[in-house]
């Protein structure tokens, strides 16, 4: 019993290295979750507190939430704010910042 649990483990043990070898030879660019996030930040030129600030300068008031949207394959800030007991939201290109309608 003692035999096999032993020989168990070492086939375990050699199975993890060998997939532990395996993954650190495929290059970078081939591992998804580092090629996403590359592409993400490459995308957002302008950060959602940069475009947050720009419309509080833009358009007065407070900013009371903001956030990052996918819109028709473009990333967008939705930057809402109170004015004047109005509320406002602005969209902001991720990519450009310039303003977008609604």
């Amino acid at each position: 019993m003692l035999k096999a649990f032993s020989h168990m483990l070492l086939a375990l043990l050699i199975l993890s290295v060998a997939g532990t070898v395996a993954a650190a030879r495929l290059p970078v660019e081939r591992m998804p979750e580092f090629r996403i996030e590359t592409m993400v930040l490459a995308a957002n030129k302008v950060s959602l507190q940069q475009a947050a600030t720009r419309v509080k300068q833009s358009h007065g008031g407070k900013v009371v939430k903001a956030e990052t949207r996918n819109r028709g394959g473009r990333q967008i800030h939705h930057i809402r704010l109170i004015n004047n007991g109005r509320v406002k939201t602005v969209l902001i290109d991720a990519t450009t910042g310039q303003e977008v309608s609604p």
